[in-house]
This record gives C-alpha cells, sequence and structure tokens, in this order.
C-alpha cells in the first residue's frame, strides 16, 4: 500500500491538473488538513490495550469498535479500514462547510471536485477561512451559513479514523455518525448530494434502531423513535415552508414575502415547541437568524429520506437487497433517477 503523503501527492496534483491555479490555495489546505488527520492517527486496538490511555477514552473507543463491526457485518464492508484508528484534531470540529444560495433561489451553489464530484457545500480545515469564503459570497449577493462539522467521509481513498470531534457523543449519536459515514463507501453518486445524503441518513436511523435494540439500552428506543418521528414533523413543516418560498420569489412582491414566510416558519415552530413537539436541533436550528442556504441544508439531508426508507420497507428491511435496489437508481442518468426516486415518495 503506498505511503498516505505519496497518495495525498498524488492526488493534489490531479486536483491541481484539473483546477487551475486559481483553485491551488484551497487544495493545498485540504491536503494538508486531510495529511494531518492521517498522519496524527493511532491505531484503535493499541490506544484501548494501552494503560496510558484515559479509561473514559478507552471505553469509547472500544464501544466505537463494536459499533463498527456491528454496520461493516450488515453493510458487507468487510475489509474495510474505516474507523480503525483514532485521531484528536485538537479542535471541537473537523471542518467548516459553506453553503450558498442565491437571496430569492432555492438552488445551492455548487463546487465540483475530481473524487466527489459536485457538491452543494465547501469544506475548510480552518474556520477562519471559512469564513473569508462566505464573506466573499455575500458581497455576491448570496445567502450564505457556516457550520462546524463532526465527521466526514473519503470515500474509502483513506482509512477514515474516529475523531475526538464526536467520539464522546451520547451512545445514540456516536453511532449515528459512524453508520452514517461507513454508509457513504457503499454507494456514492457523484453530483447528486441529496440522494448521497438521503441514503445514508435512511441507513443510519434504520442500523440505529437495531444497535440499540440488540447491543443498546432498549430503554432508549422508544425515546428515540419519538424524537424521529418529532423531527420528522419539523422536517416536512421546513420542506412545505421551503416550497411557498420557492413559488414566492417568483412573484413581484417576493422582497416582503420573504421574510414574512420566515418569520411565520418560526412562529409556527414556537408554538409546536411549547407543546412540546419541538427537537433539540431544531431548537437550535430556530434559534439562529435563517435564510435561503439554512433550508437547502435540511433540504439536501433529508427531503429524499422518506422515499428510500419506502424502499427499504419494500425490500423487507434486507440490507443487501436495499443496496441493489439503490444501485439500479444510482446507475440511472441524473433525471431518470430524480423521477425514479420521486415516484418512491409516500403521498
Amino acid at each position: 500500500m503506498r505511503h498516505p503523503t505519496v497518495r495525498l501527492a498524488a492526488i493534489l496534483a490531479i486536483l491541481f491538473l484539473l483546477g487551475g491555479c486559481s483553485q491551488l490555495g484551497y487544495y493545498l489546505q485540504a491536503t494538508k488538513g486531510q495529511y494531518r488527520i492521517i498522519a496524527d492517527r493511532e491505531p484503535v486496538a493499541d490506544l484501548v490495550a494501552s494503560p496510558d490511555t484515559p479509561e473514559p477514552l478507552r471505553n469509547r473507543l472500544a464501544l466505537a469498535e463494536r459499533m463498527r463491526q456491528f454496520a461493516v457485518d450488515r453493510m458487507e464492508l468487510r475489509g474495510n479500514r474505516g474507523f480503525t484508528y483514532y485521531t484528536d484534531v485538537g479542535r471541537p470540529y473537523v471542518v467548516w462547510n459553506v453553503v450558498a444560495a442565491p437571496a430569492y433561489a432555492l438552488t445551492p451553489r455548487t463546487w465540483c471536485f475530481p473524487v466527489a464530484g459536485c457538491v452543494a457545500y465547501k469544506g475548510y480545515f480552518e474556520e477562519s477561512a471559512a469564513m473569508a469564503e462566505a464573506e466573499g459570497l455575500k458581497r455576491e449577493g448570496l445567502d450564505v451559513i457556516v457550520y462546524g462539522v463532526s465527521a466526514y467521509s473519503t470515500l474509502g481513498w483513506f482509512a477514515d479514523p474516529l475523531l475526538n470531534t464526536f467520539i464522546h457523543y451520547p451512545e445514540p449519536g456516536l453511532a449515528a455518525v459512524i453508520f452514517h459515514e461507513l454508509a457513504h463507501q457503499v454507494i456514492y453518486v457523484k453530483d447528486d448530494s441529496a440522494f448521497n445524503e438521503a441514503f445514508a441518513t435512511t441507513v443510519e436511523l434504520a442500523l440505529l434502531a437495531q444497535w440499540l435494540n440488540l447491543h443498546g439500552d432498549p430503554a432508549e428506543v422508544p425515546a428515540l423513535l419519538d424524537r424521529q418521528r418529532r423531527e420528522e414533523k419539523i422536517t416536512s413543516m421546513v420542506l412545505a415552508y421551503r416550497d411557498r418560498l420557492a413559488e414566492a420569489y417568483l412573484g413581484p412582491d417576493r422582497e416582503t414575502r420573504k421574510p414574512a414566510l420566515f418569520a411565520e416558519m418560526k412562529r409556527e415552530y414556537d408554538e409546536r415547541a411549547t407543546r412540546g413537539e419541538g427537537t433539540p436541533f431544531y431548537d437550535w436550528w430556530f434559534g439562529r437568524p435563517l435564510n435561503n442556504a439554512d433550508l437547502l441544508s435540511i433540504s439536501t439531508y433529508h427531503r429524499l429520506v422518506p422515499a428510500f426508507q419506502a424502499l427499504l420497507e419494500r425490500t423487507g428491511g434486507d440490507f443487501p437487497a436495499f443496496f441493489d435496489e439503490v444501485r439500479l437508481l444510482a446507475e440511472l442518468p441524473a433525471a431518470e433517477r430524480d423521477a425514479a426516486v420521486s415516484r418512491l415518495m409516500p403521498d
């Protein structure tokens, strides 16, 4: 196997040739950031066995090992080395993503890369660099958000390590991250962020319920399912407002309707939250000033989840059969794939 430094240098050379000089600074920070994660990693097995490893960290790494094996067995990822290492990156997030959209349209700004294809975000290993990118996009008149990311997948190019940014999450959260990121290594479609994230989210939720039933605290399952139901209802509400805003942006009074609809959405959530229908995530989400980029971030991860869940149910919850069906969808041309996924959406 080639040394990580050699592989990273090769990737940088390819990106430079394809991206041009204007992107060299971005690719340099990406290569440097990824290199540090790989260079600083330590085998999980060694850390678990070492008496020098703090007990809380040892326990979390051992738990993550079991979660990883659980996912590998069900997703048939034997030989995959993801999450067999651990890296402390020394910061609360591993990267910061920038998402942007026009002020009066719900189409994301996309950035295209040779490996990942075109995606609806741009990631930086330094928060200050992400903020600088955001300021430049705002000067173009775009709606922009910057948010920290605890984990991401290199799609099998490297053995992605466990990170300090999520290793101490509560058990359901830790399992969700591991299951979601490993799912990206099963199926990934270039240039289709919504497809990829909805697929990985569907796998994450299904495996999480199985994990808690078989290996976790079964008493947590009802609370988890209740939170998921509440999040699904709020997400449906947000996506409905997204559609209303998209329609409003076509009219002559879009400048007044935009803030009015965002305010109406916030009021509706507050009313639901007072009835106990809110969630911690949406409490945080609605606690910030919102714009089109926020709506796109929700849409990318959640809009197509019901379609994939319907497909999983149609295959009887059998993961190999589900993956075969998703691979058939992934092979379709983009327009046909979109239409096929849309047909799977529940009425």
